[in-house]
């Protein structure tokens, strides 16, 4: 794969320029996470279950208690590289046009170089996406896909894998508050607080306005209601000390032209406050960036190898072929698997 260094985009600027696309609103999973950077494309990360221990009073010239240690487990993970390229990019086809007219619209092909990297970056970031969404529907990561297949299991406990007696879409008889109140339960007895967040779809939102449990809590059973406002269930839930539910979480990314949900429509999640205390996004060298950092010919060093890269490529053969090629080493890291909790509900 030679990297075309005499592009109409030099490295440098076309890696800095990718490194800057935003994160698609959207895309709310990919931009919770916090990013972590990492020289070495293996993540290692502790898990500690902290106990609020107490000391012990004792007589003058007693015995000391001996207090125990915090348990862990260590864990390692090894990054994927996730990568994309335009074959038949707009970059590829202007410069086709231009050598049959004699053309050199230079700033054409610069704009057409960006086009297709932003393009391209932005498949990246929703293929995240659709990773952290696996993640979290099951605390596993499963890859089956441009003849890789693995799976990473980070451990959520077994009884963090819920489902309620009686489902939610009979808005009749289901108990949502009980379930609620049970999980919350589970949650804290595993971490020592309180879960603070419910992630779920519109679908299963719409199901907890109507259910009939929720709405004689909120109004009473004599009041003949058949729905809650969602700011008067979440007050409800807080003034019980339970999470509340966030925004309703619906995106879809495409997947070879079909739109598919990246979380599956019928799944509670139960979280603490914030996405960074669950885990985070780990971003390591891909061989591209080590490519480019060995090559002399750009300004990029080793310390600034980790993350998305990208560049123009010259490949020789029949045919032969020229394009942009993105490139990356990363995957969604849940490092405290505890402090989720998902409830398959309808």
């Amino acid at each position: 794969m030679p990297i075309y260094y005499d592009a109409p985009v030099e490295p440098d600027d076309l890696i800095d320029f990718i490194r800057e696309v935003p994160t698609p609103s959207d895309l709310r999973l990919l931009a919770g996470f916090p990013v972590q950077f990492q020289d070495d494309n293996k993540v290692d990360f502790g898990e500690i279950v902290k106990t609020n221990r107490t000391a012990r009073f004792r007589s003058f010239d007693g015995r000391v208690h001996v207090s125990k240690r915090d348990s862990g487990s260590d864990s390692r993970v090894n990054l994927l590289p996730l990568s994309t390229s335009l074959n038949e990019g707009e970059f590829e086809r202007l410069q086709r046009e231009f050598a049959k007219t004699g053309g050199t619209r230079q700033q054409a092909l610069v704009r057409a170089v960006y086009n297709d990297a932003e393009n391209l970056t932005r498949e990246v970031q929703a293929r995240m996406e659709q990773a952290w969404g696996d993640v979290l529907t099951d605390g596993k990561l499963v890859i089956n896909e441009n003849g890789f297949q693995g799976e990473a299991d980070f451990g959520i406990p077994a009884n963090h894998l819920v489902a309620p007696a009686t489902l939610w879409s009979d808005t009749t008889n289901a108990t949502v508050l009980t379930d609620i109140q049970a999980w919350a339960d589970v949650w804290r007895a595993t971490n020592g607080s309180a879960p603070v967040r419910l992630g779920t779809s519109l679908a299963v939102l719409r199901l907890v306005q109507r259910n009939k449990e929720v709405i004689d809590a909120v109004y009473g059973s004599t009041q003949g209601r058949t729905r809650v406002k969602i700011s008067e269930l979440n007050d409800m839930l807080r003034d019980e000390s339970l999470p509340t539910f966030e925004e309703p979480y619906d995106t879809q990314v495409d997947v070879d032209g079909v739109a598919t949900r990246t979380i599956p429509d019928d799944r509670v999640l139960m979280k603490p406050a914030t996405d960074a205390e669950l885990g985070f996004t780990a971003s390591g060298v891909s061989a591209t960036a080590l490519e480019l950092v060995n090559s002399g010919k750009v300004d990029l060093e080793f310390e600034e190898a980790p993350g998305i890269v990208g560049v123009v490529v010259k490949e020789d053969g029949v045919p032969f072929r020229q394009y942009t090629y993105v490139d990356s080493v990363q995957m969604p890291i849940l490092a405290a698997a505890r402090r989720l909790l998902v409830a398959d509900v309808k």
